[in-house]
C-alpha cells in the first residue's frame, strides 16, 4: 500500500462511488467519426503534396516550415504527456476527466520522432548556418553534425520511451477494467497489455506505484532534454546568438500550447468519446486558469530574455531582436504573435465566467495554438528566409495543414480505441476533505 493514501479504498471509480463512467465504457470502443476522417484524409493529402511542391522549388524554405511543424508538434505532444505527468505527481483531481487525452498525444511521439530523423539525415540539416562555415569558439565542439544528430536520437529516444511506458502504465488497470465489463467486445491488442492481470485491485495500486515513482524522474529528464532540443533545434540557427531563458522559454510554452489541444479535444470530441457529463464547467475553469497564468508566464520570459538584452545593447544579441521585431518583413508577424499569446488570451480569461463555458475556452485555446506556431514560424524562418517578403504561402499553409491533420488522426484513433477518462483512476473521485460552495443552479457540469 501507499504511505499517504489508501488508493483501495479510493479505488471505486467503477464498482461505486466515483463518477459515472458506465456509459463511457460502453461506447468503447468507438468509430472515429467520418467527418474526421474525410477532413484529416485531405489534410494528408494536401500536405504531402505541398511538401513534395515546396521541395521541388524553394528546397530551404520548405525546410524551414516542416521544422517549426516538428518542433510545435514535438512540444505539443511531449506537453500533453507532462500534464498527465503533472497531475500524477501532484495527485491531482481537477484535471483528471483530461488526463487520457493528454496521454494520447503520447502516440504521435514516435511518429514525430522517426520525421525528425529523417528530416535531420535527408538534408534538415543544410538549414544550419553552423554546417556551412568553421565555427573557431568552443560551440565548434557542440556544433559538430554526427554529434548533433547522435544526441538528438538518443536523448529524444529517452524522453520518449520514459513518456510510452509512462502511458502504458497509465492505462493497463483501465483495460483490465473495461475488459471485464466488455467482454468478447474488447479489442484484442488489449491483451498484450494485460498480459499477467492479477485483479483490480492490485493492478490499480501497482500502476500508481510505478508512476508516482516514474513522474519525478520525467519531469526532470523533460527539463533537461527539451532544454537541448530548444538549444540544437531553434537557438543553434543562429549559432552565434544565445539567450539563458530561451530554452525555459521553449518547453514551458510546449506544455501550455498543449493545454489548447487538450481542451479543443476535451470540447469538440467530448459528445464523441461520452465523456461530456465527466468534464464540467468547474474542470474547465480550473483548465481555463491555468491557461491564463502560462500566457502571462510565457509573456515574462519574453520580456525577460529582451530587457537585459535591450539594456546591454550586445550588438551580438540585439541584431536576432531586430530582425524579428523592427524589420518590415518580420515586424508585423511579430505584433500578430504578441496579440495571439498574450493580449488576447490575458484580456478574454479575465472572465471567470468565460473560463467555465467550454465552447469559449475552446475559442481561446484556438488562438494560443494559433499563436505559438507563428511563435515558432518567427523563431525558424528568419534564418532560413532572406527575402524581403513574408514566406507565408500555400505551400506553407499546406504542410502546417498535413501536420494538423496527422495529429488529430493519430490521436482521435487512439481515443477511439480505449477508454477516453482514466476510469479506474482514484482520483477520478473528489477528495473526500473537501468542501464545494456552488451558487444556486449552478451544478457544475452545464456546457455551452
Amino acid at each position: 500500500m501507499s504511505n499517504n493514501i489508501d488508493l483501495i479504498a479510493l479505488a471505486r471509480t467503477v464498482v461505486g462511488n466515483g463518477p459515472d463512467v458506465a456509459r463511457t465504457i460502453q461506447s468503447t470502443p468507438r468509430e472515429v467519426p467520418s467527418s474526421v476522417k474525410t477532413y484529416t484524409g485531405i489534410g494528408l493529402v494536401v500536405g504531402l503534396g505541398a511538401l513534395v511542391a515546396g521541395l521541388t522549388m524553394q528546397s530551404d524554405r520548405t525546410l524551414g516550415v516542416v521544422l517549426t511543424c516538428l518542433v510545435y508538434f514535438i512540444g505539443v505532444s511531449q506537453g500533453g504527456v507532462m500534464f498527465a505527468v503533472a497531475q500524477t505527481a501532484t495527485l491531482g483531481r481537477w484535471g483528471r476527466p483530461f488526463k487520457r487525452i493528454a496521454e494520447s498525444f503520447a502516440v504521435m511521439l514516435p511518429i514525430l520522432y522517426l520525421l525528425w530523423i529523417v528530416f535531420l539525415l535527408a538534408g534538415g540539416l543544410h538549414i544550419y548556418a553552423w554546417t556551412h562555415e568553421t565555427m573557431h569558439n568552443h560551440k565548434a565542439i557542440w556544433l559538430q553534425p554526427g554529434f548533433f544528430v547522435a544526441r538528438q536520437v538518443v536523448a529524444l529516444g529517452i524522453l520518449f520511451l520514459l513518456s510510452l511506458t509512462f502511458v502504458r502504465n497509465s492505462l493497463r488497470p483501465d483495460l483490465g477494467v473495461a475488459a471485464e465489463k466488455l467482454g468478447s467486445r474488447a479489442p484484442a491488442w488489449w491483451g498484450r497489455i494485460t498480459v499477467g492481470w492479477k485483479g483490480e485491485k492490485a493492478e490499480i495500486e501497482d500502476a500508481y506505484q510505478r508512476n508516482i515513482k516514474l513522474a519525478p524522474i520525467m519531469v526532470v529528464s523533460y527539463a533537461i532534454i527539451f532544454t537541448m532540443f530548444a538549444v540544437d533545434a531553434v537557438m543553434s540557427l543562429e549559432p552565434h546568438w544565445y539567450s539563458n531563458m530561451f530554452p525555459g522559454w521553449i518547453f514551458v510554452s510546449s506544455f501550455w500550447v498543449s493545454l489548447s489541444w487538450i481542451c479543443m479535444f476535451a470540447v469538440f470530441g467530448g459528445k464523441w468519446m461520452q465523456i461530456d457529463h465527466l468534464t464540467g464547467r468547474s474542470n474547465f475553469h480550473d483548465l481555463g486558469k491555468m491557461m491564463f497564468a502560462l500566457s502571462i508566464f510565457w509573456t515574462y520570459n519574453l520580456y525577460a530574455q529582451i530587457l537585459p538584452i535591450w539594456y546591454g545593447n550586445m550588438p551580438e544579441e540585439t541584431g536576432y531582436l531586430m530582425l524579428r521585431m523592427y524589420t518590415d518583413t518580420w515586424g508585423p508577424l511579430a505584433k500578430v504573435v504578441l496579440a495571439l499569446c498574450f493580449l488576447i488570451p490575458f484580456t478574454v480569461l479575465l472572465s471567470r465566467g468565460i473560463k467555465k463555458l467550454p465552447r469559449s475556452l475552446a475559442g481561446v485555446a484556438m488562438v494560443i495554438s494559433t499563436g505559438v506556431f507563428l511563435e515558432r514560424f518567427l523563431l525558424v524562418m528568419p534564418t532560413v528566409w532572406k527575402e524581403d517578403s513574408l514566406p507565408i504561402g500555400p505551400v506553407e499553409i499546406g504542410i502546417f495543414i498535413g501536420f494538423v491533420s496527422l495529429f488529430v488522426r493519430v490521436v482521435t484513433t487512439f481515443l477511439a480505441q480505449v477508454p477516453p477518462v482514466p476510469i479506474s483512476d482514484p482520483f477520478m473521485n473528489p477528495n473526500p476533505s473537501d468542501v464545494h460552495v456552488h451558487p444556486a443552479g449552478d451544478h457544475g457540469h452545464a456546457h455551452a
